[in-house]
């Protein structure tokens, strides 16, 4: 009899690192500072997967949303930044559910269409409550310009702290 293998699944393994590049590219693309230091957390995320540590998953997402806020910082669009936001959430969360189900049922275990609703969840709520930040961030485009991506990044930090209280992640 052979042991089950416990390492993360490959669906959510693939989602977790699909996302975690589209935030490095929405936040790098206009700031080499966000590319330097989101680098660094996606090298962070990917040993985290792959050794399916929840820890060292965690600080590489906190890294690449620094690299998100440096963006922000230094003036990049706000659709880039709600992008970047919300694919880190996304990320981190299939990451966390990859590692998850991996210990739980096996890396070979049928789990695609779970995994697949899953992040699509996680991604309609974050895409919701990006459209939100961004309408509020429209009506009050003329006031603060500096100080509302950085809200809305905040808020979106928060959503991913609703997250993982909930326990996804």
């Amino acid at each position: 009899m052979t042991g089950i293998d416990r390492s993360p699944t490959r669906t959510g393994s693939a989602l977790a690192v699909l996302a975690a590049l589209v935030a490095l590219a929405a936040a790098g693309a206009t700031s080499w500072i966000a590319l330097a230091v989101g680098t660094v957390g996606v090298a962070l995320f990917l040993a985290g997967v792959a050794l399916a540590r929840h820890a060292a998953v965690s600080t590489g997402a906190a890294a690449l949303f620094v690299g998100v806020l440096a963006a922000g910082v230094q003036g990049a669009p706000v659709t880039a930044l709600l992008v970047g936001a919300v694919a880190t959430v996304v990320a981190w969360d299939s990451a966390g559910t990859a590692i998850d189900l991996g210990a739980q049922l096996g890396r070979s275990a049928t789990t695609v269409r779970l995994e697949l609703v899953h992040a699509a969840g996680t991604a309609l709520v974050g895409c919701l409550a990006a459209a939100a930040g961004w309408s509020i961030y429209q009506l009050g485009l003329g006031t603060q310009p500096l100080t509302a991506p950085v809200f809305l990044l905040v808020a979106a930090l928060c959503l991913a702290g609703a997250l993982a209280a909930r326990g996804g992640g």
